[in-house]
């Protein structure tokens, strides 16, 4: 029998997940296309106590996998689809 890979656990809490984390992200580069890496994560772990650095970094790996950010050091740009 072959078992699913679920992006969240069901033992995890929501808030605590990278996708959660990729939503905080697109959110925040919603208001401006381009951001800067500390930027973002200073912004959002303002925002969200239980943002955390592994959390950030799996989510932006998650969201350029998905096509959804590019990366141009320093900064974080926001893809339009």
């Amino acid at each position: 029998m072959q078992t699913k890979k679920l992006l969240i656990s069901q033992e995890q809490d929501v808030r605590d997940s990278s996708v959660y984390a990729g939503y905080l992200i697109l959110k925040e580069l919603k208001k401006a296309e381009r951001m800067s890496i500390f930027d973002l994560h200073q912004a959002l772990k303002t925002k969200d106590r239980g943002f955390t650095y592994s959390n950030a970094m799996y989510a932006l790996i998650f969201l350029y996998m998905n096509g959804l950010v590019d990366f141009d050091e320093p900064y974080i740009y926001r893809l339009k689809i």
